[in-house]
């Protein structure tokens, strides 16, 4: 199972590579870019396509991996931490 499993992958990375390759041929016509003021030189087409889905993936898998949650649960211990450190203190607890 797991050697059908490696082949469907490696298939479906040479089919995404094949298509990505045609769309980089067929989309040659270059196309200057700009955000507001900035305006970027220009890049074939298919460039700023590729660009925007890589970044898109980038930026899915760092949510995804819940880095940003993973900060926000950091600060909270922090701040737990600081609450306990300003608990005041009892002695053990007496055994029955």
């Amino acid at each position: 199972m797991k050697t059908l499993k490696r082949w469907v992958i490696i298939l479906l990375l040479l089919l995404v590579l094949l298509v990505t390759i045609g769309f980089s041929m067929w989309n040659n016509t270059e196309v200057p870019l700009s955000f507001g003021p900035i305006t970027l030189d220009a890049r074939p087409l298919s460039v700023w396509v590729i660009s925007g889905f890589a970044l898109g993936i980038l930026s899915g898998l760092i949510l995804g991996a819940g880095l940003v949650n993973n900060l926000k649960l950091n600060r909270r211990i922090r701040q737990l931490e600081k609450e306990l450190l300003l608990r005041p203190k009892f002695g053990r607890a007496e055994k029955d």
